[in-house]
């Protein structure tokens, strides 16, 4: 088992994309209507006003950045965002969605598709 598991991080790692010397390329989703999140440095900004988010906080919010506009369940955010290791009940999901329309000012960042999910918007 543990050779299985060698075998995969190797691989792992010779598929990641590097930069020309030799370290991996940052992770940025870019700007989203003047939402801007950088993974490598786990930061979030509005409009160039910085956004203090949880980990996990940081996490949903990079997830749903990842496909804006897309809607993503509450069972595929948990795998996604906690690993599959939350046998708690899915409402966690909505409290830090909560948390982060909360922290960007206006609900409509994070919209809720009834019956299905959530999904990145952009206010306007």
């Amino acid at each position: 088992m543990r050779e299985l598991i060698a075998r995969i991080r190797a691989v792992a790692r010779r598929s990641e994309e590097r930069l020309p010397d030799g370290r991996p390329e940052a992770d940025i989703s870019g700007n989203i209507g003047g939402l801007s999140i950088d993974q490598r440095s786990r930061r979030v900004a509005l409009d160039g006003r910085e956004v203090y988010l949880t980990a996990k906080e940081f996490e949903l919010l990079y997830f749903l950045a990842a496909d804006p506009g897309a809607v993503f369940e509450r069972r595929e955010i948990l795998r996604a965002v906690w690993d599959g290791d939350w046998y708690g009940t899915t409402k966690t999901v909505d409290a830090h969605i909560a948390g982060n329309r909360k922290k960007l000012g206006d609900p409509r960042w994070i919209e809720a598709v009834r019956g299905v999910g959530f999904r990145l918007g952009v206010p306007g």
